[in-house]
Order: C-alpha cells, then sequence, then structure tokens
C-alpha cells in the first residue's frame, strides 16, 4: 500500500514530517457524557504516529489509527477508522499553525485539518460533503492534564 501512499501525496506542497512536531502529544475534548481523545508521537522515521478514542455513556463508540507520512516531498495523513479501510489525504496546505489534508474522492469527510491554538490547545476539524449537504465537526482538544 505505501506506493499508493507515495502516488496520493504527489500532489501535495513541499513539506517535512518535523513541521508537524507541533501536534505531538495527548490531546482531550471533555463532554458532558464522555471524552474524545488524540495521542501523537512525536516525528520519527518520516513519521507521526497517532490514535484516536471516542468513550461515551463508558463505552468505546469510535477508535482510529493515524498516520502522517512523509511521501515524495510533501505528507500525507492515513487513517485506519474503527476497523474500515484505510483512506490517505494529501497534504493541501501547511502553515506554522495549520495543516490541511483533502481527499475529494472519499466519502466523509473530504478534509482533515488540525490548527494549533496555542502550547495548550490544538482544533481538530474534518469536513466535506455528506448526503449532498455541507458537514464539519469540530474537536477543539486541550492538552491532557498529564502534560503529555
Amino acid at each position: 500500500m505505501l506506493p499508493l501512499i507515495l502516488a496520493a501525496a504527489l500532489a501535495g506542497p513541499p513539506a517535512t514530517i518535523d513541521q508537524m512536531a507541533w501536534l505531538e502529544g495527548c490531546w482531550v475534548q471533555a463532554r458532558p457524557n464522555g471524552v474524545v481523545e488524540e495521542l501523537w508521537m512525536a516525528p520519527g522515521g518520516g513519521v507521526m504516529l497517532g490514535l484516536g478514542r471516542t468513550v461515551r455513556d463508558g463505552k468505546l463508540r469510535e477508535y482510529e489509527f493515524v498516520r502522517i507520512v512523509e511521501a515524495d516531498g510533501s505528507l500525507a495523513y492515513v487513517a485506519e477508522p474503527s476497523g474500515q479501510a484505510r483512506a490517505t489525504f494529501p497534504l493541501k496546505s501547511l502553515t506554522p499553525d495549520e495543516a490541511v489534508f483533502e481527499n475529494p474522492d472519499h466519502d466523509f469527510p473530504q478534509r482533515v485539518i488540525y490548527r494549533r491554538r496555542g502550547p495548550g490547545a490544538v482544533t481538530g476539524r474534518i469536513e466535506g460533503q455528506s448526503g449532498g449537504q455541507a458537514k464539519a465537526i469540530d474537536f477543539p482538544y486541550e492538552r491532557c492534564a498529564s502534560g503529555n
């Protein structure tokens, strides 16, 4: 599958995995009936490994294994959510505080966005079309209490 990832990333702007280092750590969004968490390892070997978990009413509702990978001079976001098929989103744009990954051929979402809101806050956002309607979901994360 790596050749598919490399081919998908060809359209992206020049970037290295070290430019995503600000995403490293443990991030949490507390909700009245549960929590959404993401954990990102530091850049290493051309990749950042991540995982996400949504717990609602004391039960695991969703999980996701993710990677941001260097590919042919750019980056790609590779997601495997809750046992579904893998989806690759090539980098569309990157600034010091925002990364936008996009795959217009994916069902939903078509875009995955991370925005840095300071040293202790990040917003994850997924957006695109679903059922012919524009849809967006924000995940305003704070750094986990452990400081990771």
